[in-house]
């Protein structure tokens, strides 16, 4: 089957972590934690700083958990940082726990710990970053993408890519947002993102604020309304955020014009992130709701959703990924997994992303995603699929691909076709 999508566009990325792991000490190999002692470590391109930094190692098959014993035994005084394939877990070493504050027995962070001491390592050499820049824009543009929103925005990467717009070096349409932890952090990156909106480009847009309400379904941590693995108690998950710190973050971000994005995976994380945004609505606030993965959505919380001015992200791709397990982490909950014909059939917009690292950006592992999973209890999308997975502004960057048959055949971006050898 052959495919000529205008603008195709991942709606949910973390653009410059693309760039960096595309290159970067992917740990998807180990078998176990103490297989780390048989990889190269040596590369340039596997520090920031004097920090040793990997991605992709997922321990649920492994004889044992991670700890940092083994990293303190490698590297004694080398600080460490691995993050998880989920992007919500890392694995460090004593080093760097007291280089970051941070207390752990295990030397596993979690959630908020971990996105702070992501943010709180060194910086790579701008010669780097711009070497990421590049990579990621190869990585996305051979998988056929033209468009991309990055959830994961800095001051520098801001800087970096306005400055190579103007060069006209882009090779894709770039959106962006700031991601804020607490409001501890809040009026900054509200202010960068302000500031930014007054440097776009015809190839780069500042789109808003984005946080995490809650963590994710491998690590246990997204927040249902029931507990894990069908019992009647027991963990249910966590929320990141007091709701009245959300409200005043969606109040203001509304207030400045820009939009408000919200990690939300669990049902009841959602069904509370709606329930606050037509609070607000209803006392006259107005503003853009990016609700982002949404794998679980109660039907009235989709019925919720219609008065307001509200887009979903999903990525279809985790399905692929999470099959394994995710009938019996659910339970009862599993009927409301991956809604994606229900917001078809309630008319709320909806656009496919790949959520690259944590998945390769790929149009077509969704289209495999999308036609397997309507095989095992997962309602089929009815829609129509290239739809979804373009940019809905036909004046941002008018650009093209042609797929067949899960091959990216050409990619034409801004009228110039592509080199994707």
């Amino acid at each position: 089957m052959l495919y000529r999508i205008p603008r195709l566009y991942d709606s949910h990325t973390h653009f410059l972590a693309t760039g960096e792991f595309s290159s970067g000490l992917n740990l998807g190999s180990l078998q176990r934690a103490e297989d780390l002692a048989t990889l190269p470590l040596h590369s340039s391109s596997y520090y920031r700083g004097d920090w040793l930094v990997g991605f992709g190692w997922d321990e649920s098959q492994w004889p044992t958990p991670p700890h940092k014993k083994v990293l303190d035994q490698l590297f004694p005084d080398r600080p460490v940082f691995l993050a998880r394939m989920d992007g919500h877990r890392s694995w460090v070493n004593s080093t760097a726990l007291n280089i970051l504050g941070i207390t752990s027995e295990s030397g596993i962070l979690m959630e908020k710990d971990h996105l702070r001491a992501w943010d709180h390592i060194p910086t790579f050499s701008s010669q780097q970053q711009k070497s990421h820049v590049m990579a990621a824009c190869r990585v996305f543009n051979k998988a056929g993408f033209t468009h991309i929103r990055d959830m994961s925005c800095s001051e520098s990467l801001w800087q970096l890519l306005v400055e190579m717009s103007e060069k006209q070096e882009l090779t894709l349409a770039i959106e962006e947002n700031y991601t804020t932890h607490d409001l501890g952090d809040f009026d900054k990156m509200l202010g960068l993102a302000l500031y930014a909106k007054k440097s776009e480009t015809p190839f780069l847009r500042m789109k808003g604020i984005k946080l995490f309400y809650d963590g994710s379904l491998g690590s246990e941590t997204a927040f249902l309304s029931k507990p894990y693995n069908g019992l009647k108690e027991g963990p249910q998950g966590t929320r990141l955020w007091e709701i009245s710190q959300v409200e005043e973050v969606i109040k203001r971000t509304w207030a400045a014009g820009l939009e408000f994005s919200v990690h939300t995976i669990g049902d009841e994380a959602a069904h509370e992130i709606v329930q606050l945004a037509r609070k607000i609505s209803a006392q006259g606030s107005v503003g853009r709701l990016n609700m982002e993965h949404v794998q679980l959505l109660r039907p009235e919380t989709i019925q919720m959703m219609k008065p307001l001015h509200v887009r979903c992200h999903m990525q279809p791709c985790h399905w692929l990924s999470d099959r394994v397990w995710l009938e019996k982490k659910l339970g009862d909950l599993y009927r409301y997994v991956f809604p994606w014909e229900a917001l078809r059939a309630a008319q709320i917009p909806l656009s496919f992303g790949c959520d690259s690292p944590v998945e390769p950006p790929s149009f077509w592992r969704n289209k495999i995603a999308l036609d397997e999973s309507a095989k095992v209890k997962i309602r089929q999308f009815t829609g129509d699929f290239t739809v979804v997975h373009s940019h809905p502004d036909v004046q941002f960057a008018d650009s093209y691909s042609v797929i067949e048959d899960g091959e990216v055949k050409e990619v034409v971006f801004a009228e110039k076709i592509l080199d994707l050898t």
